[in-house]
């Protein structure tokens, strides 16, 4: 009874090891070099325009718009359409947005959209 007992844990300690070997065939991994990740944010970003804010002491709404969509950022809580961009600061002229690249890039991209209608 041990000795079943014994290959039964056995097998189920080699079959663990080797499903971390194994992935799943209809997984993509899509791996894009460092630069082609800049342009594809840039492009992301670079997609919307300004047009309009509400500035009040506690509140505050981005109105933005691409290609007849509109998009509304209150309280600088970016929707997940613009993931991953982040918003670091709105300046009087300008909104500096930030976005990091993945961990094998170590690299962030700051980009600023005019604030001009």
């Amino acid at each position: 009874m041990s000795r079943y007992l014994l290959i039964c844990v056995l097998m189920s300690y080699c079959s663990m090891i080797h499903a971390v070997d194994w992935r799943d065939p209809f997984l993509q991994i899509i791996e894009l070099g460092c630069q082609e990740q800049t342009d594809l944010l840039n492009k992301q970003l670079q997609a919307w325009q300004f047009r309009g804010s509400i500035q009040r002491v506690n509140y505050q709404q981005i109105w933005l718009l691409s290609d007849n969509d509109w998009l509304a950022i209150t309280n600088n809580n970016v929707p997940h359409v613009l993931f991953p961009w982040t918003i670091q600061a709105v300046l009087s002229d300008k909104i500096l947005w930030q976005a990091n690249l993945s961990e094998y890039c170590n690299h962030k991209i700051i980009w600023a959209m005019p604030l001009t209608k």
